[in-house]
């Protein structure tokens, strides 16, 4: 039964393949599209290209004028795949779908536009990569007939290739290099990115198939996406670990910690190593071990020293040693019991020509028992234009200030701090001990000149000794009042009258008068200094 079933079907193809092969008429007599003598019908169905996504279905319309008794073939290379309704090809996702003449009534079939006339459309199921190519819908004409009909079939980006899975370990120094390859159509792109990081050169991400990194150190560790995307589906992502080991890298959080007698300080290093590293703690050069005045603790990359209740044997030079494998790394920490460096709080601009009020404040665990204050004429190095004048150092010279070239000396006093009684420098009482922290002081510098700029340093004493000088602070007398160096004039003038019809009187006009001189001259005064 089968192979009748075959025989047959083979005749009817051949029988369609020779009628379309050699442009014959079926049955011309019983045709109802009988077109006149010299007429061929002509396609409605324009060529086109078709970008398909794989896994789609696809429709491939093909339209003519009245077909009358010619075969309409569809054809891929050189197999044919269907002749009129008649599918020849084997393949179950091929369908033949016909389309309607005007007289049967217009359709819309699978989404194919309405056109005039008949025809057959192709239709392709799961669209697979290897269906790509031309398709050709002829019309077995004396003279073929064709269109072509390209199908491009998109295949979404996949990633077939990673240089490494898991984790890659690399040591510090090392290059690296890794490789990402996919395919897809079109063919995709190619980025790099690091997981809640930029890129070691600082770029968001890269784009290449490989990417290089020269000299791996501890910031190159982290999670990368190799990333493969064609704009068709969504992307392609594979991803590598980068594990660099290192040895030990210690920054401190305070190189200097400031504490008071009977309190508790916290020395802390910050310690970057992998693998992690073995972290012990010295004085001077002996090895702390845990008392009930030492307490050490780690939490992540922090690692403490607490000393409690401290002595004064307890200050001085301490040190946390890190160590691995690949080598150690030691971060140094002062402990100390004297003030902070102090900080001024003063403006820029002084209210006085000769004098200038300076405040400061210090943190110190211990009542300040004195400060020592040193003051000078900022140096004219940026000031050649201004030559050095006579007067300035007459008045300079007053002031127990020896100017050597344009360079003068420092003037220091000494003041007494809150922690001393002294009938001349009335204080406060003293803060409570221990415990104290932020001290202010307050102080005045006498004699100064005016419009001049200053530079000030300050340091504090406490039963622990003296702390560091300050930065250097700068501060600016005010110009001189130009009002005393104008004489009024004997007979002002007279600007108008009141409403008695009399002028101004001399001592409403020399106001106004030394008022706008002394404007001019202040202008004056800047323009040249």
């Amino acid at each position: 039964m089968w192979n009748i079933v075959m025989m047959a079907r083979a005749s009817l193809i051949w029988s369609v393949a020779l009628v379309f092969f050699k442009g014959t008429h079926a049955n011309p007599q019983h045709n109802e599209y009988d077109i006149p003598p010299g007429k061929t019908p002509t396609f409605v169905t324009p060529g086109q290209t078709y970008r398909i996504a794989a896994g789609a279905t696809v429709i491939l319309p093909c339209r003519i004028t009245q077909p009358g008794s010619y075969v309409l073939a569809w054809k891929r290379n050189i197999a044919v795949l269907t002749a009129g309704p008649i599918k020849v090809s084997p393949d179950p996702r091929l369908r033949v779908l016909p389309s309607p003449t005007i007289e049967s009534g217009s359709s819309n079939i699978g989404g194919v536009p309405e056109l005039s006339g008949g025809g057959y459309s192709l239709e392709l199921r799961d669209v697979r990569p290897q269906d790509a190519g031309d398709y050709i819908c002829q019309l077995g004409t004396i003279e073929p007939k064709e269109i072509v009909h390209t199908l491009e079939v998109l295949v979404p980006a996949r990633i077939h290739y990673v240089s490494h899975s898991g984790t890659l370990e690399v040591t510090q120094g090392q290059m690296v290099k890794m490789e990402c390859r996919a395919s897809g159509n079109p063919v995709p792109t190619i980025s790099w990115t690091r997981k809640n990081n930029v890129m070691p050169s600082g770029e968001r991400s890269v784009q290449g198939m490989i990417l290089v990194i020269q000299h791996a150190d501890r910031h190159t560790t982290g999670q990368y996406q190799c990333s493969a995307d064609n704009a068709v589906g969504e992307p392609d992502t594979k991803h590598i670990v980068i594990n660099v080991l290192y040895p030990p890298e210690v920054e401190v959080e305070r190189a200097t910690v400031h504490t008071g007698i009977g309190l508790e300080a916290q020395l802390v290093c910050i310690v970057y190593s992998e693998p992690p590293a073995q972290v012990l703690w010295y004085k001077e050069t002996t090895q702390l071990g845990v008392t009930e005045q030492h307490a050490t603790q780690a939490r992540g990359n922090r690692y403490t020293l607490t000393i409690r209740n401290v002595s004064l044997i307890d200050m001085g030079n301490y040190s946390c040693m890190a160590s691995n494998q690949h080598g150690k790394s030691r971060g140094h920490i002062f402990l100390t019991g004297t003030a902070t460096t102090a900080a001024f709080d003063s403006p820029l601009m002084g209210n006085e020509r000769d004098k200038y009020q300076l405040t400061w404040a210090v943190n110190s665990h211990s009542s300040i028992i004195e400060y020592r204050l040193f003051y000078r004429l900022q140096p004219r190095h940026h000031q050649a234009h201004h030559p050095h004048r006579p007067e300035d150092e007459f008045r300079a010279s007053r002031n127990g200030t020896r100017l050597v070239g344009m360079k003068p000396e420092w003037i220091s006093l000494s003041i007494a701090g809150p922690g001393v009684v002294n009938t001349n420098y009335p204080q406060a009482a003293p803060p409570p001990y221990p415990g104290v922290t932020k001290q202010k002081m307050t102080y005045t510098l006498q004699n100064l000149l005016p419009a001049t700029t200053y530079e000030v340093r300050v340091q504090a004493k406490n039963d622990q000794g003296w702390n560091k000088l300050s930065p250097v602070f700068h501060f600016t007398t005010r110009a001189n009042d130009m009002e005393n160096l104008i004489e009024p004039s004997a007979q002002p003038a007279v600007y108008g009258s009141t409403n008695q019809g009399q002028g101004l009187s001399s001592n409403q006009i020399r106001p106004l008068f030394t008022y706008g001189l002394h404007c001019v001259c202040v202008g004056v005064y800047f323009l040249l200094n």
